[in-house]
């Protein structure tokens, strides 16, 4: 009896220190930098399961309940006052942490968390569109190519299937990027709703499958996206369109109830060297809010026209639209697939 008390001690004791061991990531697809978490398990001995899903609505949807069994997630910004509403992540005191200071003075203390409690900034990038210059040899700086397209385009046009759509069009109606007044949005809906019955809608994890399909001519697209499609296709170019294009940003958050916060806890700290945060930008082409890590970027994305902007392109870098007005965008969206009647990925 003692012995088999003594082997069901060692047992647990055994897969505790396992669980204790490990970190359970949360993210969407083509995001997080093998290096990095390699790099992560080398220093700190914690082992990383990652979870891959294809975008940040599933991301949410995976944290809903008491217990998600993640430790870190990767979320919008725009999805964290619902987040913290709903007491689906736990309250960290971020700018407690070594290394927050590293944080850009523009990252922290933010609409969404006023005073650093839920999250750290993680990266930023745009939403506006790569054309295949080969084919369109003109101006592709301006909304009016994607809502007004030429006939080489026309037909030829990847949209992106997300709510970044409506904003799109509302800023090429000359209206706020967060509007939320209801003639404003049915007038972005019948600027898409022809478009999408003529072109193909693409979900996010097919952007670079389409990308790089050479019957594509433009594409809407994340710039990191874009800057990666261009090394397999180097007639692509990223616009920068004179009426604005999209700004968003990620941040880090850890989930409620977590298996393993003091492993959590390690990786937000991580995360804060510029090393680290430059790691994650040569990987997937987005920009670090980490000060110093611009250091450690390679060449070619320090210089890739996707990541700095061309003088005198309008890069807005405005409040996030919070999550109420994001949502609505999204029903908006959802309602002008119906109206086109797209339900699937493809033309």
């Amino acid at each position: 009896m003692l012995c088999r008390l003594l082997l069901l001690a060692v047992m647990l004791l055994a897969a505790f220190d396992g669980a204790a061991s490990e970190l359970r990531v949360l993210t969407r697809s083509s995001y997080l930098s093998p290096e990095l978490l390699r790099k992560f398990e080398r220093e700190t001995g914690i082992s990383v399961a990652l979870t891959v899903v294809a975008g940040h609505d599933e991301v949410i949807e995976r944290l809903l309940g008491a217990k998600s069994g993640f430790d870190i997630a990767f979320s919008p910004d725009y999805h964290v006052g619902g987040l913290i509403r709903g007491g689906l992540i736990e309250r960290v005191l971020a700018d407690r942490l070594n290394g927050f200071w590293n944080v850009e003075d523009p990252w922290r203390s933010r609409s969404f968390d006023p005073r650093n409690e839920y999250t750290i900034p993680h990266q930023w990038g745009t939403t506006a569109f790569a054309v295949d210059t080969s084919i369109h040899r003109g101006d592709i700086d301006s909304l009016r190519l994607l809502f007004e397209p030429p006939p080489e385009i026309d037909g030829h046009i990847g949209l992106l299937d997300e709510g970044d759509m409506v904003q799109l069009a509302l800023v090429h109606l000359g209206e706020a990027r967060c509007a939320i007044d209801e003639g404003k949005l049915e007038k972005a809906a019948r600027l898409l709703e022809p478009l999408l019955a003529r072109n193909r809608l693409v979900a996010a994890e097919q952007v670079m499958a389409t990308l790089a399909d050479p019957t594509m001519v433009l594409v809407v697209a994340w710039n990191g996206d874009a800057m990666r499609a261009r090394d397999k296709r180097p007639s692509l170019a990223y616009a920068y369109p004179r009426e604005g294009n999209l700004v968003w940003t990620d941040v880090v958050v850890v989930p409620r109830n977590p298996p393993n916060r003091a492993n959590a806890m390690k990786f937000l700290t991580f995360m804060l060297k510029p090393e680290n945060a430059a790691l994650d930008s040569n990987f997937n082409g987005y920009a670090t809010m980490i000060r110093g890590s611009e250091g450690f970027l390679a060449p070619t994305v320090l210089a890739a026209p996707e990541m700095v902007a061309p003088w005198p392109a309008k890069v807005g870098f405005l409040p996030s639209c919070g999550d109420s007005a994001q949502h609505r965008h999204e029903a908006v969206w959802e309602e002008v697939k119906k109206r086109a009647r797209r339900p699937s990925a493809e033309k």
